[in-house]
C-alpha cells in the first residue's frame, strides 16, 4: 500500500468536516472490506484514511410500527443478521445477510459501506429494493434522502456527492406478507451471486395487490425490475403470467459474460429464479 494519514474522528460532524477538508486525498472507512483490497491493488490511493469507527450510535438498529425500520450506515452485516427485530419483521434481509459471503465478512463489512460501494454483485441492495427502501445522504450543508433504486448510478458509481457520507438506511413499515430471496451460486456460497432476486409481494384471493423485485449480478447496478413488477400487479396469478414475468424481469437486464457465466445463460437464469420467487413468495403470502 501507499503510505497514508489514519484519522478517527469522535463525531459525525466532525468526519464531514475531514472529508470536507480533505476532498479527493480522502477516503472513509468502515468495515475495510472493500476498501483494503482497492488499496492493496492500487486501484485507490488516498492520503488521509477516515474512520467512521468511533461515531456513536452509527450502527444502530432500531424499528417502529408507524415508522418502520432504521439501520445506521455502520451496522454490520452480521448485526442486520442477528437483530431479532429484523428477523421478526423483514425476514428477508435476515435470510439475505445470512448468505452474504461468510462470517468472517459479515463481522467486518457494513451495510453503509456495502451500498456506498456501488458494486451490482452485491446481495443487501436487491433485497433492500424490494422492501423500497430509501438511504439518507449527509453533507455539511444538511440532509437528503433518495430512493435506493435512484441511489446506483453506474458500475461502482453513485449518487453520493463530493463530501456526502450515507449515514442511514430506512425501510417501510412491513406491508407485503409473502418475500423470497435466492442467490444463485453454482460455485461456491460464499461466491457472488451469478444471479441474485430479492421480491416482496401482497395478494388477496390469487390477484396480486403489489409487488416489488430487486435484481443484482445481472447488470452495471442493482436493478428494481419496475416492467416486470407491472407484469404482475393487479392481476390474478397463475403459471403463465409468472412465466410472464420472468420473461420481462430478463429483458430489463445487461449481464455480462464473466467466470460465472455467459450473459445468455444469466438473462436464461432470470427467467427461472423470478418465477421460482415469486411462487415462494405467495405461498408466504398465503
Amino acid at each position: 500500500m501507499n503510505r497514508f494519514d489514519y484519522l478517527e474522528p469522535t463525531t459525525l460532524n466532525k468526519a464531514l468536516a475531514l472529508m470536507e477538508k480533505h476532498g479527493e486525498d480522502g477516503r472513509v472507512i468502515a468495515g475495510g472490506t472493500s476498501l483494503l483490497i482497492m488499496m492493496r491493488q492500487r486501484l485507490l490511493m488516498p492520503k488521509v484514511v477516515i474512520s467512521l469507527a468511533r461515531i456513536p450510535k452509527f450502527d444502530t438498529i432500531r424499528f417502529n410500527a408507524k415508522t418502520g425500520l432504521r439501520i445506521g450506515a455502520g451496522a454490520r452485516h452480521r448485526d442486520i443478521e442477528l437483530s431479532a427485530v429484523i428477523k421478526k419483521h423483514y425476514p428477508i434481509l435476515h435470510e439475505t445477510f445470512h448468505n452474504v459471503a461468510q462470517p468472517r465478512i459479515r463481522n467486518m463489512g457494513t451495510i453503509g459501506g456495502n451500498l456506498a460501494a456501488g458494486d451490482p454483485l452485491t446481495d443487501p441492495g436487491a433485497s433492500l429494493i424490494a422492501l423500497d427502501a430509501e438511504v439518507v445522504l449527509t453533507s455539511g450543508a444538511g440532509q437528503r434522502t433518495l430512493k435506493l433504486d435512484e441511489f446506483f448510478i453506474d458500475y461502482y458509481q453513485t449518487a453520493l456527492n463530493a463530501g456526502e457520507l450515507l449515514t442511514e438506511i430506512r425501510v417501510p413499515p412491513p406491508t407485503r406478507l409473502g418475500w423470497s430471496h435466492i442467490k444463485f451460486t453454482p460455485r461456491s456460497v460464499e461466491d457472488f451471486a451469478t444471479v441474485g432476486v430479492a421480491i416482496t409481494l401482497s395478494a388477496k384471493n390469487g390477484i396480486c395487490e403489489d409487488v416489488r423485485l430487486g435484481l443484482n449480478s445481472v447488470a452495471s447496478i442493482i436493478v428494481h425490475a419496475k416492467q416486470a413488477e407491472q407484469t404482475l400487479r393487479g392481476k390474478t396469478i397463475d403459471d403463465d403470467l409468472l412465466r410472464q414475468m420472468g420473461e420481462v424481469a430478463a429483458s430489463e437486464t445487461d449481464p455480462v459474460d464473466d467466470n460465472r457465466g455467459s450473459a445468455e445463460y444469466k438473462r436464461e437464469m432470470v427467467k427461472v429464479l423470478v418465477q421460482r420467487a415469486a411462487k415462494e413468495a405467495l405461498q408466504r403470502a398465503s
